[in-house]
């Protein structure tokens, strides 16, 4: 009988970003209810949008850029929402590797003296203390039979993005995955990576495994269990204009299963 793997059904969200501020400091993954589902049947997942796995809060759909399956020869179909926080794809069709694709919008976020304001730049409050603009993209590996097609190795254009050069259904436990981390399309090393698995730990920003992207994207991830997997990247950088905003934060993730 085939094992179904949840992180609570509410995705895993941890805090890659190392601020200060609780609302920018939240990361977004892709929780999928079956990474292995059988052929015909309805791919059903969460946004989690939280600090810890497994996650207990979810992106609000009014942040939600968009949300869309990529099957193993290279279409796409429609994802839709059919709960406050649960999202569903059509029936699967033929076999293989597919990839489901979140991206959030793209936000300011500045710390006043008055707390945290959402969607505003420095220019746009008073006493502006420091701002971030956030933006971050999740990915999740779902296999219907037997990998196949190429979906999961094709860059997609994110701003940061995190592409496996092997699929995770044909690892083990034990067994070394390694990704390639991208900024706009090109390697970015120095990136931090971190992974972690469901019933790990429920502390936040607590990982099973960290290390840093060599200088061509590449980073290396021992799957120490069986069971569901997240791993993400995060990079800065300076934000051009510093009377707008301070910095640049992109995170990355992808969450799959190792069977």
């Amino acid at each position: 009988m085939k094992t179904r793997h949840f992180f609570s059904f509410g995705l895993l969200i941890f805090s890659l970003v190392a601020l200060a501020a609780p609302a920018p400091a939240h990361d977004m993954w892709i929780e999928v209810r079956d990474y292995t589902p059988a052929p015909g049947e309805e791919i059903a997942m969460t946004l989690a949008y939280d600090h810890h796995l497994p996650g207990r809060e979810f992106l609000p759909k009014d942040r939600l850029q968009e949300i869309f399956l990529l099957r193993p020869d290279g279409s796409r179909a429609a994802i839709e929402g059919y709960s406050e926080v649960e999202y569903k794809a059509e029936a699967t069709a033929g076999t293989g590797s597919h990839l489901v694709v979140a991206l959030q919008k793209g936000s300011f976020w500045t710390k006043t003296t008055e707390g945290y304001q959402s969607g505003k730049s420095k220019k746009d409050v008073k006493e502006a203390i420091a701002c971030t603009y956030s933006a971050k993209s999740a990915k999740a590996v779902v296999n219907v039979g037997a990998p196949a097609g190429d979906a999961l190795s094709k860059p997609l254009g994110h701003d940061l993005e995190i592409v496996p050069l092997a699929d995770p259904a044909a690892l083990r436990g034990g067994d070394f995955l390694t990704i390639k981390v991208l900024f706009k399309g090109k390697p970015l090393g120095g990136a931090d990576v971190v992974a972690t698995y469901v019933g790990f730990s429920r502390e936040k920003n607590t990982f099973a495994y960290a290390t840093k992207s060599a200088a061509d994207g590449t980073a290396k991830i021992r799957m120490a269990t069986n069971g569901a997997w997240l791993v993400a990247a995060h990079y800065k950088e300076d934000y051009p204009d510093p009377a707008v905003c301070d910095q640049n934060s992109f995170a990355a993730s992808l969450t799959f299963e190792i069977q």
